[in-house]
Formats: C-alpha cells, structure tokens, sequence
C-alpha cells in the first residue's frame, strides 16, 4: 500500500501503543549508544531469575512484564511511566535489544533507561539514548523519536526497560495494547485520577476485565496473553490484538472527549470549523474548469482529479495540525498537501458549484475500526463523501451509499491516484468510516464492490512444438483494484523494469522461459481497463513419455490463495475485495499427435467463492477455461476448512495433465 495514505495525526503515536515493541522495533536500526557495566534494577533482577518457559519454535522473544502507569493530573497533563521486560528466546530476537519512545512538541520524555542481564549474570546499562525525527521527504512532522539500545545481548538474555512521558494532549484518551506478536506473561495497568476526573474504559478484541483497587489507583491485569501468530492473509493486527481504550472526561474539558461517535464528530466538526473557505483563485479556477455549461457529474470529476492529480501529497503535521486540514486557499495556492488537505481542497471546489460534500475518517487497515468499536482516535486517513443529485449521474456507481437522511452519497479518496471516480479502493471497502456532518459523527459502513468490478481476464492463444516446447501470445485485462495494485507497480518503472514485471507472472508457473515481446497499454489511463500484451517461448514445456506427452493446461496464473500447511490456521482468511479471475487457454497441437486422455473437469462451490473449470479438445485445438470467483472480504473460521478444502482443489485442477499420444 502507498505510504502516502498514512497520514493522520495519532498515526504513529496510537500505533505505538496498539503493537507495541514489533512494529516500532523494525522501524529504525540505530548504531548502539556508550554502554557501560552497571546495576539493574530490582524489578528486573527479580523477573530475571524467574524460570523460564517453553515456548513455540518460532517465538524470538517473550515479554516477561509489561507494565503502564498513567497519572492524569488535574491541569489535564497526562503522565505515563512505563516497565518492560523482555527474554531472547533466539538469536533474531537480539533484535529487542532496542526500544523507542515517541514523542511530540506537546510532549516530553522525562527519561529512558535501559539494561541487560546475561546467562551469565553480568549487567549492563545503556545510559545514553538516540534522538531522530520521523520526518521524510513528504513528511514534515513534530514527532520524534528517542531510542535506547542495550549491549549484552545474547539468547537467554533478560532485557528490561523504563521510561516516563509526560503529555498535554488534544484528545483526552489512552490506551493499553496488552496483546502483541510475542507471547506476554504478565501485562499491567495502572490508573490514577486526579480530582473532577472521571473515565470510561472499552475492551477491544477481549472480554472485559474489571479492575482492583491498589493504593488510590485503579489496577488491571492479564497473564499469559498469548501472540499473534503470522499467517497469510490473516486480520490486520489492530483487527485482532486485544487492547483497553481509556477516555478521560471532566466538565473542564468538554472539547477534549467524547462519549459516542457522534461527540467525536461533533469534536472533529468544530476543529475544522473554517477551513474550506474558498480563496478567490480557487473561485476562479472552478469557474474556468468546470463552467456551469458542463452537465453537473462532468464537473465534479474535472474538480476531482483537479485534487487527486494536481496536488500533490505532502503532509505536514504539527501537534493538532496532524488532524487539522490546511486552509483550502492555502492548499490550492500551493497545489500540496495530505489526505485531509486533499479532501478540503475538492470540498471547497465542489461547494461553489452547489454539491455538498462531507469529511470521512478511516482506518486504512480493514477491521481496525468495526460496527461494535468505542470512539476512539483510531484513524490514519481521510477521504471525502459527495452528495450526488438524483439526476446527476446515469447509472449507479459502486462508491455509492444511501444515507437514511441525507440522500444519495459517493465516496471518493482524492489521495488514491490510481482509483477511477465512482470506485472504492480494496482498504475502504467493507469497512468503517467517521462521517462528519451535520448531524454529527455517523459510524457508516462502506459499500463493496460486485466480483465483476475487479478482474483479471487471460486469454492465452499458444502453440506447442512437437519436441514439448510452447510458444504463443497472452493478453491480460485487469479491472477495478486489480488495475489500481498493478498501476501502484509500473508508476515508476522503466520499460526494463517493466519486462521483469512480465517476467515475475511467467515466472511463477513456468521455470524456463523467455519474454519474446510484450506491451501495456493504459498504464496511466485509470479510466480505461489496463491492458498487459506479452508473447513468450517455454522450452521443453510438455514432458515426453515414450509415445506419449504430458501437458498441463494451466499455462500461467495461480488462482488459490497463500496458505501455510505447516500449522494449524488462527484468523479469519482475508480478501483484499471480491474479485474474479479468467483464463481461456486455446493451444494448438503439433502435427502427429492427437489427445489421448483429459483430466476431470473442476468443480468447488461455496458461500465466500466459485471455482469452476472444463476442457475439451477441437480437432487439433486444445481448449481449457476456468474461473474463479471471491464474492466475501472475510472467511470466518468456521468456514476455514472449506477455504482449505477449495485451495487443495485448485491446486489439483492446476497441476492436472492432458496426456496426448503420438499417431505416427
């Protein structure tokens, strides 16, 4: 996915504490800082010679203790000092010998401490931490980080952890990511409200803990979390790892929390309050690009790819900027800026030709938010909702919604260059998006598009020569997401690069082979269907037998999903969309042979997909077509046997075989 489309304010932040240390961890390798000998703490000496547990082969780590204690005072700071431990279980997990910290200009890190203990009890401390910005080069952002390493570091070390961040933020909530991709043992909250504080704690992806009463504070705790395992085309890991959304509420601060989506939406209503006030440029500008002489659907897609074309993504972000749009003259008059500048941008355009338009907060990664989701800043993108008049538009469009009291409504993601106007992008579809209007915050659940939106249609015409080898022409039409993920690719490929694109299809289903020419046409054209023309030669591709050839129909193109039959499966199976996949396969036979046996036609039928397949010979024609169709986004696990059971028979049709027979 384009990095670009992460771009929201808590991204980094919320992200920290939802995953924890895996993802922070692989983000930056920092050279290790002085490090010297040095006592531990006690805590960690005492988690240290606990005995250790056994756990799966391909567990690096273990976290032995993580535990958060979170002061909110009564001038609203909020202050989190923050535990961890850790053991190498193997050598990859000498990894977790780093820890980050992220901050912001509204926050401070008012310490971090690092040590290690060894196998064989020596201890070292890391007194000295890195610094870095999380700025890149369409990124300027306050957020920085400040990095700790440790020294010592071998299997079977304990590494531990401390730190104390002190924020002032502008949203009044905190969370407790307990579940990680490591195995945790104990996992600790700690609560402290100063007086006029009150809270409102939700339990996501596990059932509700009540807490004890330790000294005045609040205390949750878990043992014995287990990880998230890493499977193929499982859940997104916000979709599946267990946390507790804490919000803080306190008549000082009314602007600050919300208890329900739609005080989220008011609160997101009032922050943007002003910004898609027109400039007189602007004015212009859509009085020249889209005159009132234009049938009304011509205009909102010229002042549409006016804002997902010409200007351009960059994001800056500062405190509450990293959720405030940019002013739209400002926006326009600089032709840059991120998603939600992007959507302000085209709001205000399409304001001044009458068509109301609204903000749409989403998680990009499909079941971050849900239906059954607390409020909670939990967002990385925004795109825009359009209001389309009944008679705008000719037929419906698979971006649109019906709204109970608003009418007609499209979706439309200016920050997505490669998506037509009326499609959804696959991370949108089936998901939840914050729509602000109005009326408020509306939790709505967004459309998905029919199988037929997004294809990939083959159609081989080949030749094969009496000593196996094959030879021919394939034309590949892809439509919907299918284009959208191939245009991602060839954006910034050469033609040389884009030869190795061919060469990467060809090379999956044939092991010798060369590129005899090939052709793409429409890669920049989003409005028409991507086309791939390639012609290639496969030596010796059949397989002689005596009098007889061996031939697999199933030329190029692998239908059945990623699947690990090394474990049992976990997750859920996910989609990326529903989506169909053709080929139609004529190959001509050499002379002297004819077909001899045909392997069974395929068949495999249910709820979430079709497979269906046939061949048949013509005189001295070949014939093979097959299709398959996804209709879910998700296959529950208890259809997951199914799932399997539909993969192990379009690997079987797949690797079936024509047997032809020699006649001379």
């Amino acid at each position: 996915m384009n990095n670009k489309l992460f771009c929201m304010q808590e991204g980094i932040p919320v992200i920290q504490k939802a995953t924890k240390l895996p993802i922070l961890f692989v983000l930056i390798m920092l050279l290790a800082p002085l490090a010297a000998r040095a006592d531990a703490p006690d805590w960690l000496r005492s988690l240290a010679k606990q005995p250790a547990k056994t756990y799966a082969d391909d567990v690096n780590a273990v976290i032995l203790l993580d535990d958060q204690s979170t002061t909110i005072k009564e001038n609203g700071d909020i202050v989190e000092h923050e535990r961890i431990a850790l053991r190498v279980l193997r050598p990859e997990g000498r990894a977790f010998a780093e820890y980050p910290v992220v901050y912001d200009s509204d926050s401070k890190v008012s310490f971090l401490r690092g040590w290690s203990i060894n196998n064989k009890g020596q201890e070292f401390e890391a007194k000295d931490a890195m610094e870095r910005t999380l700025s890149s080069y369409e990124v300027y952002s306050d957020n920085k980080m400040k990095s700790v390493r440790v020294p010592g570091v071998e299997v079977g070390t304990v590494v531990g952890f401390e730190f104390e961040k002190t924020k002032h933020p502008f949203i009044y909530q905190d969370f407790w990511g307990f579940q990680t991709f490591l195995p945790v043992e104990q996992s600790r909250y700690e609560l402290h409200l100063a007086s006029g504080w009150r809270f409102r704690s939700d339990w996501v992806n596990h059932e509700e803990k009540k807490p004890t009463e330790e000294g005045g504070a609040l205390v949750w705790q878990l043992n014995d979390i287990p990880y998230i395992e890493r499977e193929p085309r499982r859940p997104s890991y916000a979709a599946l790892a267990g946390r507790m959304v804490v919000t803080f509420l306190s008549d000082k601060t009314p602007n600050k929390s919300y208890r329900d989506w739609a005080e989220f939406g008011s609160w997101y209503s009032q922050l943007s309050t002003g910004v898609r006030e027109p400039s007189p440029a602007l004015q212009q500008k859509v009085v020249e690009m889209a005159p009132a002489s234009m049938p009304l659907l011509e205009r909102i897609k010229t002042l549409a790819r006016f804002a997902q074309h010409d200007v351009r993504y960059v994001e800056i972000k500062i405190g509450v900027g990293g959720w405030r749009p940019h002013n739209a003259g400002d926006v326009f008059s600089h032709r840059y800026g991120d998603c939600k500048d992007k959507a302000t941008v085209l709001s205000s355009m399409l304001a001044q030709i009458g068509v109301k338009s609204y903000y749409m907060l989403v998680h990009t990664e499909r079941g971050t938010v849900t239906e059954k989701s607390p409020p909670q800043a939990m967002f990385d993108h925004m795109i825009l909702v359009i209001a389309l008049p009944d008679a705008s538009y000719p037929k419906p469009m698979p971006a649109m919604f019906d709204h109970p009291k608003l009418g007609r409504l499209l979706i439309f993601d200016p920050t997505n260059e490669m998506v037509p106007f009326g499609e959804i992008p696959p991370y949108e579809q089936d998901n939840y998006g914050l729509m602000v209007s109005e009326l408020g915050g509306d939790l709505i659940h967004l459309p998905l598009s029919a199988p037929e939106a997004n294809q990939i249609s083959r159609k081989s015409k080949l030749k094969l020569l009496a000593d196996g080898s094959l030879q021919g022409e394939v034309e590949e039409t892809r439509t919907g997401y299918e284009a959208m993920q191939e245009r991602f690719i060839l954006q910034r490929e050469t033609d040389k690069d884009r030869k190795k694109l061919i060469e990467r299809i060809l090379g999956r289903s044939l092991s010798s082979f060369q590129v005899d020419s090939f052709e793409i046409v429409n890669a920049d054209d989003i409005e028409k269907d991507l086309v791939l023309r390639y012609k290639f030669t496969a030596d010796h591709y059949a397989k002689n037998a005596g009098a007889l050839m061996l031939l697999r129909p199933r030329v190029v193109g692998e239908m059945a999903g990623a699947w690990d039959n090394s474990k049992p499966r976990h997750y859920a199976y996910q989609f990326d969309a529903p989506h169909v996949l053709r080929d139609e396969v004529e190959i001509t036979l050499p002379d002297g042979f004819k077909v001899d046996e045909l392997p069974e036609p395929a068949k495999s039928m249910f709820a979430f997909g079709d497979y269906t397949s046939k061949i048949e010979a013509s005189g001295a024609v070949l014939k093979y077509q097959r299709e398959y169709k996804i209709r879910a986004t998700l296959v529950p696990m208890d259809k997951i046997s199914d799932l399997k059971k539909q993969f192990a028979e379009i690997n079987t049709d797949e690797r079936s075989t024509a047997v032809l027979k020699r006649v001379n």
